[in-house]
């Protein structure tokens, strides 16, 4: 802290930023980044005499129409319960480690090898393959008389944001070209994606190799490494200028605050963390109309228990989607597309928040995207033996000729035993290898969300009862000091899990 400024440290993705940000701002952090403080008996007593200021709408500078469930630009118009298809679990038996190792390996042998095509989850068949799957299907417009509403006026066109760390564009931004192809294949019409940063003309063409009808370029030193500010004036200025009516980011750190930022601008809807965009109607029965075409975004909610799809009858409708989710196309060098620059108009408040330094440490964690064997660990695993027997096993695997990484809960990462590029979970990486293996993980629904398309799970934690164990295939109820250096004694005497070496 100094007289007009704060040195914060935030978290971006595969590292992390030092900002110097001007007083007075607003500053968020993570819920497990601080403890929170217990109050005192005389602050706990002063607390219930204390009058709350409340503020009306008047106060606030806005009208009743846009507030509450008539003023939002997204309604629900839809929850399904995700139906589980992962047989139960089966746990592992026997007196000792080696006995217990000893029973997987056996588990292992009556299966035949997992292949590249085998799907074992109806999420990842929702999220990749069938457009109408993971959530039912809005009611059959036949059915009623209303008249079918255009509502995208002169909007048209998809624009993705590509992420760019230096000059690399992020997985991400490429994997979001997936979806955004396919609608705009289904809508008869363009992508466009919008790069930003400095000497970035060179990855135009790669943004086109992967899907985009169109690159527009912003160019501008001051724009080298991301920054919330500037950048959402950007995408603002882009989005006012090009009219799409559909618009998608990736969930990255920096996307799940770009997304808001540029909607509360352009007055836009955004739903958040998507496994599934498509296209579809909506029958509105208040307005007696059939509005088309929407973007149906499709999101797991209360608790990962159920799929909720979203829609929304203001341009440019906005989502962003998990990071792994959707795969990225097979890039096509052959594909022609336009490249064009945008220069943006900037403010002095645009850049107030100044960029100190920025640290990468992805340390190859983009792996996990495709790696077939996934070792990830919990927090225990920092306090006992500095995740140590977790990057053996892995490296084991490696050893081996398996495309096998380690990887994190966010536990782990929040108390600085990973870096956050590691972190897997709905707020991490969402990964499917063929083999996952959660050890000293408890389960919760959070992790869940980052592993539940993974062909096999194996669950290592010395709490029988803990949740991890009803969302495996495989268990172990011991301790995993005890049972990794079985594991890896294994692995090294040729056991991979039923992967081929490559």
């Amino acid at each position: 802290y100094k007289k007009d400024h704060l040195m914060v440290r935030r978290i971006i993705e595969g590292g992390h930023q030092v900002l110097k940000v001007p007083i007075p701002c607003l500053i968020s952090v993570t819920p497990t980044a601080t403890a929170a403080r217990r109050p005192s008996l005389v602050g706990a007593i002063k607390a219930k005499s204390m009058k709350i200021e409340t503020w009306n709408l008047d106060q606030i500078g806005l009208k009743a129409e846009e507030v509450g469930l008539i003023g939002s630009p997204t309604m629900v118009a839809k929850v399904v319960d995700i139906v589980r298809t992962r047989p139960p679990l089966v746990m592992m038996s026997g007196r000792t480690p080696a006995d217990l190792v000893e029973d997987l390996i056996r588990q292992f042998k009556k299966l035949s090898p997992p292949t590249e095509t085998s799907v074992t989850n109806e999420a990842q068949k929702g999220s990749q393959a069938s457009p109408d799957s993971g959530a039912a299907k809005p009611q059959p417009a036949k059915k009623f008389e209303y008249p079918r509403v255009d509502f995208r006026r002169d909007a048209r066109g998809i624009l993705t944001w590509v992420e760019v760390y230096g000059k690399t564009p992020a997985r991400s931004s490429l994997e979001i070209l997936n979806p955004a192809r396919r609608l705009a294949d289904e809508l008869q019409t363009k992508v466009t994606s919008v790069v930003i940063g400095d000497g970035i003309q060179s990855l135009a063409r790669e943004i086109i190799a992967y899907g985009a009808d169109e690159v527009i370029l912003v160019n501008d030193p001051r724009l080298k490494d991301y920054s919330t500010l500037p950048v959402t004036a950007v995408m603002t200025q882009v989005i006012r200028k090009v009219r799409p009516e559909i618009a998608l980011f990736g969930a990255t750190t920096s996307g799940r605050e770009l997304a808001p930022r540029i909607a509360s601008r352009v007055r836009a809807g955004v739903t958040a963390d998507c496994t599934n965009l498509r296209i579809g109607e909506f029958v509105y029965a208040q307005r007696k109309s059939i509005m088309y075409p929407c973007l149906e975004s499709i999101r797991p909610t209360y608790g990962e228990s159920k799929l909720a799809t979203i829609v929304g009858f203001w341009c440019p409708q906005m989502a962003t989607a998990r990071p792994g989710t959707f795969k990225m196309l097979t890039p096509d060098p052959n594909r022609k597309g336009n490249v064009t620059e945008f220069v943006p108009e900037f403010t002095d408040g645009d850049f107030a928040v100044e960029i100190v330094r920025t640290v990468r440490e992805e340390g190859g964690a983009q792996n996990l995207f495709v790696a077939d064997v996934i070792v990830s660990g919990g927090r225990s695993c920092g306090e006992l033996d500095n995740f140590q027997l977790v990057k053996d096993l892995a490296k084991a695997l490696q050893d081996q000729g398996v495309n096998a990484d380690w990887g994190a809960s966010r536990q782990a990462v929040d108390n600085g035993y990973a870096p956050y590029a590691r972190q897997i979970g709905q707020t991490g990486k969402t990964v499917r290898p063929k083999v996952y293996i959660a050890v000293a993980i408890s389960g919760a629904i959070q992790h869940l969300a980052g592993i539940k398309e993974s062909e096999k799970i194996i669950a290592v934690n010395l709490d029988p009862n803990a949740s991890i164990f009803r969302h495996g295939d495989y268990g172990i109820a011991r301790d995993y000091l005890e049972v990794l250096p079985e594991l890896i004694r294994a692995v090294k005497n040729g056991f991979t899990f039923g992967i081929k070496p490559h």
